[in-house]
This record gives C-alpha cells, structure tokens and sequence, in this order.
C-alpha cells in the first residue's frame, strides 16, 4: 500500500448556509473567509478563465470577512477581517439577524468611523464615477487602484451582458435595538449590480462565506491584496514567533518583521 504523504485541498471553497453555522466550519479546517477586496481581486483573477470558474465568481453573491457595526446613535463602523465576525457560532446572541453588541464592544472595535448620514450616497445603484469616489467602496477596497481595476469591470461586463449604466450601490442598515449590532457585509452578482450590502441577516438560510486554505494566501504569485487579509493578531502572532529568533537569522531578513512590529 502506497503511503499518502502529502495533502492537497481546494484552495478556495465556498461555505453555504446559515453564517453562524458555516464559519466555525471554516475556521476548523484552517481557512480565512475571503474580505471584500479579496473577492474584487478574486474575479479580476479569473475573468480571463473557463466560463464555469468565472461564472461561479461573478454570478454568485458572497458575504465576506469583513463587518458593518450600527451604532444606535446612527453611528457606522466598518471592521475589516472582523475577529469578532470569524467568532460567530450558532450560540452568538443575535437579535433580528444581527450579532448583539455591548457598548464596550463597540468601542474596543478598530475600523472606519462614519457619523449618522456620512456613508455618502446609499441605497441606489451609482455611476462609475461615484462608486471610485465612495467612502465605503474606498475602505471596503482598501486601495484606490484595486477598487479602480474592479469597477471597471463590473461596468464594463455589466453593460455589454445586462445594458446597465450604475451599478454597485451601497445599502447600509441601522442598529435593531437600543444597543450596537454587527452583520457581515455582502457582495452582489453582477446580475445584481454587485452592490455593497449590510443587511443580511447572520442567521440567514442562504449564506455564503468563501474559505481561503491559508497555502493559497502565501502561494508564490499572489497579490498584495490577499496578503492583506492577515488581521492585527495574525501580525502579532509573527511578531511573537519571531522575537528570540534574532541570534539565529541573518539581521537583513529580519527587517520586514522589524517594520511590523513598529505599526503594531
């Protein structure tokens, strides 16, 4: 009998079902769930692939890593590569779909901070121009040039298959009580505009995270925007197996951790 001495696995696999199901299932096999900018770089990668591959991306929607916290004061936070998101289980309080904050929660959360009535225009399909210029398309994308490349993408697609002038609209939501909430933001299929959405529910039937094998986030090739997926822990998580190590290593190749640990 032949010994089986190494492992392969799908380096992306989609997660379907309820969020709060679905993400500890992810988590337990070691993955990542794909940020909205990750599934932006994500289908500018295969829209020159197979029509099977690039049709899974494009005309499928997907919630992400990436979270929407309501104040009840109006109050909107967006927190990239939520931990708080990635420790969903089907126990998590949740009222109405949403995860039930504390008001300590809220403000222990690192993310972009936006007052009541300052997420720019929502809840109606943009223009090009617009969606480049908006401030939640701006943080959600995380660089100007990615959310450049994937806008024009979207319209250009969306024009020449659905005729469609605007496209990728934001759709917030609001605090469902007295105190903070967290949902997951959502990304449409192009049928659908590809808007932004921060209105599903956690509990909702018919999610749908993407895991991402932690192999295929290191694999030679890949761009930038996926090593962003890394969180602030997993930079102290480095930080912490790198100390003690400086005897050993050739100071020149310690550097780039040097620098980590600076922004930490």
């Amino acid at each position: 009998m032949a010994l089986k001495l190494n492992e392969t696995r799908e380096a992306y696999r989609e997660f379907y079902g309820r969020n709060v199901e679905q993400m500890p299932k992810l988590i337990a096999e070691g993955r990542v769930p794909m940020s909205v900018a990750g599934l932006m770089q994500r289908r500018l990668d295969v829209r020159n692939s197979d029509a099977d591959i690039k049709g899974s991306y494009i005309d499928n929607y997907f919630d992400t890593s990436d979270a929407v916290v309501y104040h009840p004061d109006g109050r909107v936070k967006i927190v990239l590569d939520s931990q708080t998101l990635r420790d969903i289980t089907p126990q998590s309080k949740l009222i109405n779909g949403a995860l039930v904050l504390t008001e300590d929660a809220y403000n222990a959360l690192q993310g972009e901070e936006f007052k009541k009535g300052k997420l720019g225009k929502t809840k109606s399909p943009l223009s090009r121009k617009d969606v480049k210029a908006h401030p939640v398309w701006k943080v959600l994308a995380r660089e100007q040039a990615l959310l450049d490349d994937y806008v024009d993408y979207i319209f250009t697609e969306g024009k020449q298959r659905f005729s469609y002038d605007t496209a990728m609209g934001v759709y917030p939501s609001s605090a469902q009580g007295k105190t903070p909430d967290l949902k997951a933001w959502y990304v449409y299929w192009l049928g659908g505009r590809s808007y932004a959405d921060g209105r599903i529910l956690l509990d909702c039937g018919s999610g749908r995270f993407l895991g991402i094998a932690p192999e295929a986030l290191s694999a030679p090739g890949k761009c930038a925007s996926n090593i962003k997926a890394y969180t602030m822990a997993d930079l102290q998580a480095v930080d912490k197996t790198m100390k003690g190590l400086e005897t050993t290593v050739r100071p020149e190749l310690l550097e780039p951790f040097a620098q980590l640990r600076k922004k930490l």
